[in-house]
């Protein structure tokens, strides 16, 4: 209404002022001008026949402008893609693609019947790559590429066998394999470098095949795997165990990588590679709590050697579990290399068995052995065997 009670001369000077200008927001900011203001101003002119009524309204934004605006849109948009496939390769490099883990649904708490069973075959403390020579043990032991092969294949086929027979009484719904660290040599040792018979990266590979093949026999007998992995300390590739990234810098991680990749198109399995030193999982609604547990320290002591240190740890752990209210229901351990039944703690034996370092701390021999057991629905851990290999 301001606008009407200017003359023709008045607006006729603001409408040739304001077209003056090459855009109208140039005109606005020199004129002190809103756009609002600015359209009406040109539309009283129009209105009066000051300015033609089809005259060209100036652009708000040019085309040179428009361009540019269009060019760092495009570069925004190529820049952010950009940096969402490099965060995908580095994910997938340190093998630690984020991902949901649930258990699979065969092991999940069922109010229909409380006679299921899942098998557990633990496997840790292969050392695939390390040569244990007889000689230098008084004859205790052999270890080498090819007894390691011998070992695993027979420990999958006593599996096989005896799982089926324990479970003759209920429903079995499929097999658990907690790999829990160790899987191989590594090289943290100069003396491991000078003697093992494949350099890490070669471990990996042999390893890998081994397990994939021996997992792929599980599932063709029982339907249904869940594959647990978890980092050991032989498996690093940093001199010393680190507190962070400690699954991110495992040889044992890229196994379970390398198994999760070959297993992706197969829905009978499962594999969840930890992201950190633990893994916390449920069957049938009981929490497993699964770690290498070379963290914490501490050695054995008299007749009753490394069994110590196992329960001290696992203690400890109860300890944490009461302040966090968090709680297992069975343990799975690994790292000594001595096999211990101790209440819910399953202490795993080792593939390797005794060796060269064993004798130097003068460990009791313990033959290479590994835990299976079956897990019952009501009765929780039942029937459970080392497995001699």
């Amino acid at each position: 209404m301001a606008f009407k009670a200017r003359s023709d001369a008045q607006i006729k000077v603001l409408a040739d002022k304001i077209m003056s200008f090459r855009i109208q927001h140039e005109a606005g900011a020199a004129m002190g001008l809103s756009s609002s203001a600015i359209q009406r101003i040109l539309s009283t002119a129009r209105s009066r026949g000051i300015i033609p009524p089809v005259q060209h309204q100036l652009p708000e934004i040019s085309h040179l402008e428009k361009r540019n605006e269009k060019f760092w849109k495009e570069r925004a948009a190529s820049l952010a893609a950009e940096l969402s496939e490099t965060k995908h390769i580095l994910n997938e490099v340190s093998g630690l693609m984020a991902r949901e883990v649930r258990p699979p649904k065969w092991s999940t708490p069922s109010s229909k019947s409380k006679h299921r069973a899942v098998g557990i075959l633990c496997i840790s403390d292969i050392h695939a790559g390390e040569v244990v020579r007889p000689e230098e043990i008084g004859g205790l032991n052999e270890y080498n590429l090819e007894v390691c092969r011998e070992r695993l294949r027979r420990l999958f086929s006593s599996a096989i066998r005896i799982i089926p027979r324990w479970s003759s009484d209920c429903k079995l719904e499929g097999v658990y394999v907690p790999l829990n660290g160790d899987l191989v040599s590594g090289d943290i040792h100069d003396e491991l470098r000078r003697t093992n018979a494949l350099t890490a990266q070669q471990q990996v590979y042999f390893i890998a095949d081994e397990l994939a093949a021996g997992i792929k026999k599980l599932a063709d007998a029982f339907g249904y795997v869940y594959v647990c992995v978890t980092p050991g300390n032989h498996g690093r590739s940093t001199p010393q165990t680190h507190a962070k990234q400690t699954a991110a810098l495992s040889y044992d991680t890229m196994v379970g990588e390398q198994l999760r990749r070959y297993f992706s198109d197969d829905r009978r399995i499962v594999v969840h590679v930890a992201p950190g030193r633990d893994a916390v999982y449920e069957v049938f609604g009981k929490r497993i709590f699964q770690s290498h547990h070379d963290q914490g320290g501490g050695g054995g002591q008299g007749f009753a050697g490394p069994l110590l240190p196992v329960l001290r740890k696992g203690k400890s752990l109860e300890y944490a579990a009461a302040q966090s209210r968090i709680f297992y229901d069975v343990v799975i351990t690994a790292h000594h290399h001595t096999s211990g039944n101790l209440g819910k703690i399953l202490a795993n034996g080792s593939v390797i068995g005794y060796n060269e370092f064993a004798q130097s701390i003068r460990a009791a021999p313990e033959p290479p052995q590994q835990w299976l057991a079956i897990f019952h629905e009501r009765w929780g851990l039942r029937e459970r065997s080392e497995i001699k290999l």
